[in-house]
């Protein structure tokens, strides 16, 4: 039994290159680049939330939009500027746990979600399109059934991310492309 460990763990280190190789081919092929920042209260709230979470969210906030815009024919040097207005744990964070025992990771569930804005702009940084996208359930029982401390926030990144790339796939050079 432990002579497999070693090709497990050999597949499983693999497997992780191979995705870190995709990510790397990605950003290579001159995608667009996305820069996150967030709103002054949005700040305030992540420093309760912990220190490594804003980095987290930035990196998934940028790779869904940049992934929903790939199939589109966006012009070279396109940015995407998106600011975070807004963002809530629906669980709580490693940070919050850390601080407060009485918190359970599972039971505890707050009203999680994100409200986003952000633009589209061209190499000379004039704006081809804007999309702003708010979503917080709006109660418990809607709430995303995800153990994920970000739950509900993630569905807003995807909604945000699915708007994003139908603003480039509505770009004058997409329109014509069958």
């Amino acid at each position: 039994m432990s002579t497999s460990m070693p090709f497990v763990r050999t597949l499983i280190a693999a497997s992780i290159l191979g995705s870190f190789a995709a990510v790397a081919t990605l950003s290579a092929a001159e995608s667009p680049t996305a820069t996150v920042d967030f709103s002054p209260p949005a700040q305030a709230k992540l420093e309760r939330y912990g220190k490594g979470e804003s980095a987290a969210l930035q990196a998934r906030i940028a790779a869904a939009v940049v992934s929903a815009c790939s199939k589109a024919k966006v012009p070279a040097g396109t940015t995407f500027a998106i600011t975070v207005l807004d963002v809530a744990p629906t669980h709580p964070t490693r940070e919050q746990l850390a601080d407060d025992p009485a918190l359970d990771p599972v039971r505890t569930r707050y009203l999680g979600g994100a409200d986003l804005t952000g633009s589209l702009r061209d190499s000379h940084s004039q704006v081809l399109a804007t999309v702003q996208h708010r979503y917080f359930p709006p109660s418990l029982r809607w709430r995303s059934r995800s153990f994920d401390s970000w739950a509900d926030a993630n569905v807003a990144i995807e909604q945000f991310a699915q708007q994003m790339g139908a603003a480039c796939r509505r770009l004058p050079g997409n329109s014509t492309a069958g």
